[in-house]
């Protein structure tokens, strides 16, 4: 992600697994959540970014409000590392069965490189997500420019810092699991995380709203229908990606103080702009929220739309759609 202090804009995405449930058994999904957002503070040779503690706490606050009480839920936050040794590995978790938030404490090696990071995660979780339970990975920071990969980790003494593939992160932690899996990226080059297409390659700006708008649904239109046809071609994870394979994403852009990408999610979502908080939305009571659903949301809530030419949100192309929470 890069900052862009004075003027526009980001980009943005999502994404998810599927939902199959057997007939005539009661099924009570639980979602779990890994949350990451990075600033490289006191880093050096990394350009800092400002409000990806803000997207952070944001998201999986809305988040949060949007499923208690409705459904069981545990999230893990991981944020920027500390020059403190009392704090520099820390995990905040919060679950439903617990009041509060949860800090655990790690040392270096649980998070110095992928896999190890991989295990840190999974162990910090009190219980294992099962097959109809949803998995949600968010990250906001920056991406690699080569490759995409994910920077979560950085030594602010050292200089050093870690990546986290597509491949990492599908193969090694994700697949830990049969459950739905949905990753959703507010970074630079987060489209090369797209095993299939890049929409980056098909979309332009048409200089009016409605033209853009339709065209972005049109494309899509084959990607998102129904279960019922059959169609077994699933993807093993969904993706939503805030840029295509050679975009950066923006942030700090006409004074909004997140990723866009992330501040679209949140809007659609019902997120309290004027309080600046995490909101009791009833606007998906009865109703589900889909893969589909939080695609169009951001689209539909993306500030500068001019900028999806240099900014284009990306999604896996599938002709499956996924539930990702359903509150009927």
């Amino acid at each position: 992600m890069r900052k862009f202090v004075i003027f526009l804009t980001l980009l943005v995405s999502l994404t998810s697994c599927e939902y199959f449930i057997s007939p005539g058994i009661q099924v009570e999904p639980k979602l779990y959540m890994v949350a990451i957002g990075v600033g490289y503070e006191r880093h050096g040779t990394i350009n800092e970014l400002k409000f990806t503690k803000n997207d952070l706490e944001d998201l999986t606050g809305q988040i949060r409000n949007l499923v208690d009480g409705k459904m069981e839920y545990e999230i893990l936050r991981f944020s920027d590392c500390s020059d403190n040794e009392d704090e520099a590995f820390v995990l905040k978790r919060e679950a439903s069965q617990h009041n509060g938030i949860e800090t655990l404490k790690y040392g270096k090696e649980d998070f110095c490189n992928p896999y190890a990071f991989f295990d840190t995660l999974a162990e910090a979780f009190t219980t294992m997500p099962e097959k109809d339970d949803i998995i949600i990975f968010y990250y906001a920071g920056h991406g690699d420019e080569e490759t995409g990969n994910l920077v979560y980790y950085y030594d602010s003494l050292s200089k050093d810092y870690q990546t986290i593939s597509q491949r990492e992160l599908f193969d090694s932690f994700l697949s830990r699991w049969q459950a739905r899996r949905l990753v959703i990226l507010d970074s630079c080059f987060s489209g090369n995380f797209i095993e299939e297409g890049d929409l980056a390659s098909t979309l332009f700006y048409s200089g009016k709203d409605s033209e853009l708008t339709f065209n972005l649904s049109s494309s899509l239109s084959s990607s998102f229908t129904s279960l019922s046809l059959g169609n077994k071609a699933k993807p093993d994870v969904f993706v939503i990606s805030g840029s295509g394979y050679v975009q950066s994403t923006y942030e700090n852009v006409a004074g909004i103080e997140h990723g866009i990408f992330t501040y679209a999610l949140l809007k659609y979502l019902d997120y309290d702009e004027e309080m600046d908080e995490a909101s009791f939305t009833t606007k998906f009571e009865g109703r589900t929220i889909s893969v589909k659903d939080l695609y169009d949301g951001i689209i539909k809530n993306f500030p500068f739309k001019e900028f999806y030419r240099i900014s284009t949100p990306n999604t896996t192309p599938s002709k499956l759609d996924m539930t990702v929470f359903d509150f009927r």
